[in-house]
C-alpha cells in the first residue's frame, strides 16, 4: 500500500497507472446521488474509515460521514479533526474516493506547511489546504484527501458584494497558481462542445415545447443559423492558456476567515474535478450564465469585468478587445443552445435573458 502523503512530507505527485485512472471516481458531473446512493456512500465511508485511520495514524480523529447537498460525485465526505505537529487540533474534511484530476489539483494547489499553518502565503491559498492524501487505500486504487474544514457555508447561502469579490479574487489566484504548476498550453484540450448538434436540439425543442415568445426565438435562431459555422470556428480557435476551474459558482466557494493575528479572509474554491485548459473568460461566463434573468443576485458585479480586474492585479494582461469579442461569441452560443436544455434551464426569466443576449449580442460580432 502506498503510504499516505502528509504535507510535512512533501513529494511530487505522480500520474496514476492506467488501472488507477479506471478505478478512481469519474470526473464527469452527474445529478446528485439518489437515496440509495446516499446509503451506499455512507456504507462505503464507514468501511473506509479504519483504513484511513491506518494510513494517517493518530493525527486523524473520528469521522462523521455525511452527504453534502452540493456533492455530485461518488465520493464519501466526512467531518473529522486533524492534529498538527504543534499539537493543535483543527477541524478537517475527508473525501474518498476522489477523481485523479481533483486529487492532483487539490494536492498541488493546496500544499501547505503544517509547521506554519497560518502563515500568510498558505492562508491565502485559493483551495483547501491539504493535510494528507494518497492514491491507494487498503491496496486498492482509491484516491483520497484530508483537507482543512472551512467554517460556515458556501457563498450561495448568503451572497454579498464583498463575498462575491472573494470569489473573483480566489479564481484569479487559482488561474495564476495553476499556470505556475503546469503550462495549460501544453495540455490536451478538452473535447469541444457539439454546438451544431445542440443548436439542432434547440430548434426541435421550440417545436416540441411551449416557449414564451416562440416567434422571437425562431427569428433569433434563424439569425444565429446563418452565422453558426463562423461562430463555432472562431470559438474553437480561442487561445487555451488558462487552467479553468470549470464549475465556478457560489456553491463551490467558501471563505477562509481572518485570523486573530490579522491575516485577511480569503476565498477558497472547492470541487476541482472539472479543471481543464481553456480561456479565462470561460469561468467568468459560466458564473454569469447561471444568473441570467437573476442578475440582481450578483450585487451589481459583472463577472467578466470583475475577474479581469482581479487577474490584472496578479500580473495577467488586461482584458483585450479580442477577449471581449470571444465573450460575445460564447454568450451567443450558450444562449442559442439554451432551449436544448428546457428540463434544466426552462425558467422563463432565464430564457428571456438568453434571447436578449442573442438579439443584442449577435449584431456586435463582426464577420
Amino acid at each position: 500500500m502506498q503510504p499516505a502523503r502528509r504535507m510535512d512530507q512533501p513529494t511530487t505527485p505522480s500520474a496514476p497507472s492506467p488501472s488507477t485512472r479506471l478505478a478512481i471516481t469519474s470526473d464527469t458531473p452527474s445529478p446528485g446521488p439518489s437515496p440509495q446512493a446516499v446509503q451506499t456512500l455512507a456504507s462505503l465511508g464507514a468501511s473506509l474509515g479504519p483504513i484511513l485511520h491506518e494510513a494517517c495514524g493518530d493525527r486523524l480523529g473520528d469521522i462523521e460521514w455525511f452527504n453534502s447537498p452540493w456533492q455530485r460525485s461518488g465520493s464519501s465526505t466526512g467531518r473529522t479533526w486533524w492534529r498538527l505537529p504543534s499539537g493543535e487540533v483543527i477541524p478537517a474534511i475527508v473525501k474518498a474516493p476522489v477523481g485523479y484530476r481533483e486529487w492532483f489539483w487539490t494536492t498541488r494547489l493546496g500544499e501547505a506547511d503544517p509547521m506554519m499553518w497560518d502563515h500568510d502565503g498558505d492562508h491565502a491559498l485559493p483551495v483547501p489546504r491539504v493535510l494528507s492524501s494518497g492514491l491507494e487505500l487498503g491496496g486498492y486504487d482509491l484516491a483520497w484527501l484530508v483537507v482543512e474544514r472551512i467554517p460556515d457555508h458556501p457563498l450561495s447561502k448568503g451572497m454579498t458584494r464583498p463575498s462575491l469579490d472573494q470569489l473573483f479574487r480566489a479564481a484569479a489566484r487559482f488561474h495564476r497558481l495553476a499556470a505556475d504548476i503546469q503550462d495549460p498550453t501544453k495540455a490536451d484540450p478538452p473535447p469541444e462542445r457539439r454546438w451544431t448538434k445542440l443548436f439542432e436540439r434547440s430548434r426541435e425543442s421550440l417545436v416540441d415545447n411551449k416557449v414564451e415568445n416562440a416567434s422571437g426565438w425562431t427569428r433569433a435562431l434563424d439569425a444565429v443559423d446563418a452565422r453558426l459555422p463562423m461562430l463555432v470556428e472562431r470559438w474553437a480557435a480561442r487561445p487555451m492558456n488558462t487552467w479553468c476551474h470549470g464549475d465556478l459558482h457560489p456553491g463551490n466557494v467558501m471563505v477562509r476567515p481572518e485570523t486573530t493575528d490579522g491575516l485577511e479572509a480569503s476565498g477558497v474554491l472547492i470541487d476541482l474535478g472539472l479543471v481543464h485548459p481553456g480561456h479565462w473568460i470561460e469561468d467568468a461566463l459560466y458564473l454569469e450564465r447561471l444568473h441570467w434573468g437573476r442578475e440582481e443576485m450578483l450585487c451589481g458585479l459583472r463577472p467578466l469585468l470583475s475577474l479581469a480586474q482581479r487577474r490584472s492585479e496578479l500580473g495577467f494582461p488586461a482584458m483585450s478587445d479580442e477577449d471581449a469579442r470571444l465573450a460575445g461569441i460564447r454568450r451567443v452560443l450558450m444562449a442559442a443552445t439554451s432551449p436544448a436544455f428546457l428540463a434544466e434551464e426552462g425558467d422563463p426569466r432565464y430564457l428571456a435573458a438568453a434571447l436578449r443576449h442573442i438579439e443584442t449580442g449577435l449584431s456586435q460580432i463582426p464577420d
